[in-house]
């Protein structure tokens, strides 16, 4: 089938086109509604709830104007933060982009959710491994979208992390962080970053979308 019968087909039903096994869980190639997204069995991982999700957060959380110039995201998926920034908010900001799913990288090459790819430079790295040795300079806005299925994991509410994220966010920066409290460990798991994130920075602010998500916002 080509793209074009893929998408007419999709108003009516779901099409998958392809499955393969990722390296963290099983992954789908799913067109809905006349558009791609990416599924793993129990969760969207890219470009559907997650797209409108970051959809509704970029827009609120950033400053006006045409900034930031330069963001980090930790999750990178198939490009949907970065195919926002650059497509649907037209901020020509430069993006680094950590991804440890390598089906992720080849997915986001496809451009489905088309992004400024000069602008954007994608590293196929364990988050936490590549934040922990990052020497950048810190980043205006830091994204942290780090799920396996529903669950975060847990080194994302643990100490060096979120020391971490403080070194990579400037200091007149912006981190947000997504999470998905759906059961008693991830409950704590969420509410032991969002206390981290409070104790350091001078503000953090919390938004619930789509019905399961909470999004801390740090500045």
């Amino acid at each position: 089938m080509t793209d074009a019968l893929w998408r007419l087909l999709s108003l009516f039903w779901p099409v998958r086109v392809a499955r393969w096994q990722g390296r963290y869980q099983p992954l789908e190639l799913t067109y809905e509604l006349g558009r791609p997204v990416v599924n793993s069995l129990h969760a969207n991982q890219s470009w559907g709830s997650l797209h409108r999700l970051w959809q509704q957060v970029l827009p609120q959380v950033l400053p006006p104007g045409p900034g930031p110039d330069r963001a980090l995201v930790l999750g990178f998926g198939a490009g949907s933060v970065a195919s926002i920034l650059h497509r649907e908010l037209h901020r020509q900001v430069r993006i680094v982009g950590i991804e440890g799913e390598p089906l992720m990288l080849q997915l986001a090459d496809r451009q489905h959710r088309p992004f400024d790819r000069a602008l954007v430079s994608v590293h196929e790295a364990d988050a936490f491994a590549w934040a922990r040795a990052c020497t950048d300079a810190p980043y205006p806005l830091v994204v942290v979208d780090l799920f396996v299925e529903l669950d975060v994991p847990e080194a994302a509410a643990e100490e060096p992390f979120l020391d971490d994220l403080r070194r990579l966010t400037a200091a007149d920066g912006l981190l947000v962080v997504n999470t998905i409290p759906h059961d008693e460990i991830t409950r704590d798991r969420s509410e032991r970053i969002a206390s981290g994130m409070r104790l350091r920075f001078e503000r953090v602010q919390e938004l619930a979308l789509e019905g399961v998500n909470r999004v801390f916002i740090a500045r």
